[in-house]
Parts: C-alpha cells; sequence; structure tokens
C-alpha cells in the first residue's frame, strides 16, 4: 500500500511594513474652479495622513466635528504614523513623494473643499502588497509593502477620482 502526501504550500509570512524611502507618490491634478466657491476658485488644503489602521480615521469621518479635527491636520490617535499637510492650487498638476512612516498600512486623504461632504472630500488608500521571489532552484517567497503611487483629480466641489498604479519598491 503506497501513500503518496501531497504538501500544501506554506502560507507566506505577513509582510512587515518598514520605513519606506519616497514609497508613497501622491500626484494631484486639480481643476482651474478648484474648490469653487461664490463663484471664486480657491486654494485647497490637504492632509495626508499615515495610519496603521483605519478605525480611529473612519470614526472621524463620520460626523461634521470629526472631519474638521481630520482638516487639522494633527496626530489625533495613536494610529497615526505620519501627518502631511500640502496645499493645491487652482489649476495646478504637482507631485509629492513622501517616506512610508513604519508601521503604516493605510493613507488618508483630506480634501478642506468648502462644502463639506465626506463623500467628496475623503478618500482611504491601502498600502499594496507584493510578493517578491528569491532564488532560482528552491525559491522563497516573501511578502513586503508595495509602492504606492497614485493619481487624484481635484474637482471643483471634490475629490474626482483616485487611482493607484501598483509598482515594486
Amino acid at each position: 500500500l503506497s501513500i503518496s502526501l501531497a504538501c500544501a504550500p506554506k502560507p507566506l509570512p505577513p509582510p512587515e511594513f518598514t520605513y519606506g524611502k519616497s514609497a508613497i507618490r501622491l500626484q494631484f491634478k486639480a481643476d482651474k474652479d478648484l474648490n469653487l466657491y461664490q463663484g471664486a476658485s480657491h486654494t485647497l488644503l490637504l492632509c495626508v495622513y499615515q495610519l496603521r489602521d483605519p478605525n480611529a480615521f473612519n470614526q472621524l469621518v463620520g460626523d461634521e466635528d470629526g472631519l474638521y479635527k481630520l482638516l487639522e491636520c494633527g496626530s489625533f490617535d495613536p494610529s497615526v504614523t505620519n501627518v502631511k499637510r500640502l496645499i493645491v492650487q487652482p489649476g495646478q498638476e504637482v507631485s509629492f513623494a513622501l517616506d512610508r512612516a513604519e508601521g503604516t498600512r493605510y493613507v488618508g486623504l483630506v480634501a478642506g473643499y468648502s462644502i463639506m461632504k465626506k463623500e467628496n472630500m475623503i478618500r482611504l488608500l491601502q498600502i499594496p502588497i507584493v510578493i517578491e521571489k528569491k532564488g532560482f532552484i528552491r525559491t522563497t517567497k516573501t511578502q513586503k509593502p508595495g509602492l504606492l503611487d497614485v493619481t487624484i483629480y481635484l474637482g471643483a466641489q471634490g475629490i474626482k477620482q483616485a487611482t493607484t498604479q501598483e509598482k515594486k519598491k
């Protein structure tokens, strides 16, 4: 009697979310009528939050007081690993390369539009995970955080679109 045992592939260990130099790339494309209020366009404040987990961020998104708190661009919870305040001008196309802080798994974008509607001013993005293979005959696979490369289209009254491109980093 012969018994054949198939070896199931071992699950990969979870990735370590370490520091990443310029591992978050944000490109903003602003409408010429950006942040339109009373017929005039205005500059736009953006707060970029790096987060260990999104729970506290999502709780603040839930009400108007929380949205104002997020627009302070401050560290509101221990889950915040880094905060960056950015200003975008009407019609401007601008790129920012940010270092990914250790422990960052998510990036929360908050745009300070004059008409405060959470669906128009908030985006939550997850740091992509890439699988890296090493070796020829006996390959080993590891997971690691990838490059977050996002193009954000800023419209007259809100964020129109955030498009990510996955790349290895």
